[in-house]
C-alpha cells in the first residue's frame, strides 16, 4: 500500500490546508492524476499522486491544517500482472487489482440518517447543519453538498452576523500582521509630492509602452525612485536579527508590492530593481499582480522582499498606518493621487499630489532618517529626470 504525503511543495511550507478533495475513496487513479488541492499560506497547489492505484484510503477533511509529511492517503499500487513466465502482460492490465468501486458512505453510526460523505459531514458540522433534520429530504442515495449548503442558508435568514473560518491567506495575513505589530516599534510619518512632472514623464511614454502591451501606471516610477533612495538610506533596506543583535544592510532592492485578490493579500516580489528599466518594472509589476489575484503565483515569488509598498491609492484610499512585512524595516503607503490646491509662486493653483506614509521600525531608525528619505524620495517624484539619469 502506497503511503501518499503531503510533500514539500516549496520553500519553507510546514504546513497546508485541504481545500478540496478530487477523487474519491475506490476510484482507480492515473500516475500524475491531480488527488488533493493543497492551500499553503503562499499558492493554491494540486498534488499528483506518484503512483497508478486505486484509492483505499483518504485521510483529511477539507478545511483540515496538516503539516508536511503527513501522510494523506493511502493507494492501492497497481502493478502489471506477469505471465507463467514472469514476464509482464501489456500495458493496461491491473495486476491483481480488484476493479474500482464506489466507496461505501459514512453512515455516522446513525442507521436512521442517510449516508453522507466524510468532506460533507465535515461541512455539516462547519455550517452548524444537523444532519438529522435533513432525513427524507435526500431524493439521492447519500445526503449531498447542496442539500448541507441550502439548509444553512435557511438558518442564515433573520441571523444578525455570519461566521466564516479564517483560513488560507487571510490567516497566514493575520498571524504575520499580528506578529509584526508585536514585535516592532511602528512609527509612520506622511508627506506628499507634487506629481506634476512625473505625469507628463508618464504621459509621453505612454504610447511607447502601449505598444509593447504594457500598461505604465504610477508606480513602476516610484518603484524606481524608491530603488534608489533605497540605496543612499541602506537603514531602511534592512532586516534585524534579533537573535545575535545585528542588522543586516541588503546590497539588492527586492520590492514587495501588496496585491488584492479574493483570498486576501498576497505580496509578491519584484526582484533586483535595480537592474530594470521602467518599461521591465512595468511588465513585471503587471505580470505579478495579475498571477498573484489568480493564485498561479509560486511560492518563490512571495519571498526575499528587502521593503514593501502598499499601494493603497488604487482602491481610493488617501493616507494610511501601514504595517510592516515582517523582517523588513519599513513600508510604504501610497495614496491616491488627486488634483488638489496648492501654492506655487504666491497663487494658488490645481497640481496633481501624492501622498506618502511611510511607516519604519524604530528600533532601526529613527524619525530624522526618516524624513530624510521621504524628502530625498520627493525629490526624485517632482523631478524625474533625476530618475532617469541616475538607471
Amino acid at each position: 500500500m502506497f503511503e501518499f504525503k503531503f510533500p514539500d511543495v516549496g520553500e519553507g511550507i510546514a504546513e497546508g490546508e485541504i481545500r478540496s478533495w478530487l477523487v474519491e475513496v475506490g476510484q482507480t487513479v492515473a500516475e500524475h492524476q491531480a488527488l488533493i488541492e493543497m492551500e499553503t499560506d503562499k499558492a493554491v497547489v494540486e498534488l499528483p499522486s506518484p503512483v497508478a492505484g486505486v484509492v483505499a484510503e483518504l485521510r483529511g477533511e477539507v478545511g483540515e491544517v496538516v503539516a508536511v509529511g503527513t501522510v494523506l492517503a493511502l493507494i492501492e499500487e497497481s502493478r502489471p500482472a506477469v505471465t507463467e513466465k514472469g514476464e509482464p502482460f501489456a500495458a493496461g492490465v491491473v495486476g491483481e487489482l480488484e476493479e474500482a468501486t464506489e466507496s461505501g458512505p459514512d453512515h455516522g453510526g446513525d442507521a436512521e440518517t442517510p449516508p453522507v460523505l466524510p468532506r460533507d459531514r465535515k461541512l455539516a458540522a462547519e455550517l452548524g447543519v444537523d444532519l438529522g433534520q435533513l432525513r427524507g429530504r435526500a431524493s439521492q442515495e447519500r445526503i449531498t453538498e447542496e442539500e448541507i449548503r441550502a439548509k444553512a442558508g435557511e438558518k442564515e435568514k433573520g441571523q444578525e452576523a455570519e461566521r466564516i473560518p479564517l483560513r488560507g491567506v487571510r490567516r497566514t495575513m493575520a498571524r504575520t500582521m499580528a506578529a509584526s505589530a508585536a514585535r516592532a516599534v511602528h512609527v509612520t510619518v506622511m508627506e506628499q509630492a507634487d506629481a506634476l512632472a512625473l505625469r507628463r514623464l508618464r504621459e509621453r511614454e505612454h504610447a511607447l509602452a502601449a505598444e509593447r502591451g504594457i500598461r505604465l501606471t504610477w508606480l513602476p516610477f516610484i518603484v524606481k525612485a524608491l530603488t534608489l533612495v533605497l540605496e543612499r538610506f541602506p537603514l531602511l533596506n534592512s532586516t534585524l536579527d534579533q537573535d545575535r543583535g545585528e542588522i543586516i544592510l541588503h546590497r539588492q532592492v527586492h520590492i514587495g508590492f501588496a496585491v488584492d485578490t479574493p483570498d486576501g493579500l498576497l505580496v509578491p516580489v519584484v526582484r533586483n530593481t535595480r537592474q530594470l528599466s521602467i518599461l521591465e518594472l512595468a511588465a513585471a509589476l503587471q505580470d505579478l499582480a495579475l498571477r498573484a489575484r489568480e493564485r498561479k503565483i509560486g511560492p518563490g515569488e512571495l519571498k526575499g522582499g528587502t521593503f514593501t509598498i502598499s499601494n493603497y491609492g488604487a482602491l481610493g484610499g488617501i493616507w494610511g498606518t501601514p504595517i510592516i512585512n515582517p523582517p523588513e524595516a519599513a513600508i510604504l503607503g501610497i495614496g491616491r493621487i488627486d488634483e488638489v490646491p496648492v501654492v506655487r509662486d504666491g497663487e494658488v493653483v490645481a497640481r496633481p499630489v501624492v501622498p506618502l506614509s511611510l511607516t519604519f521600525d524604530h528600533r532601526i531608525i529613527d524619525g530624522a532618517t526618516a524624513h530624510r528619505f521621504l524628502n530625498a524620495l520627493i525629490e526624485y517624484i517632482e523631478n524625474p529626470d533625476l530618475i532617469l539619469l541616475e538607471t
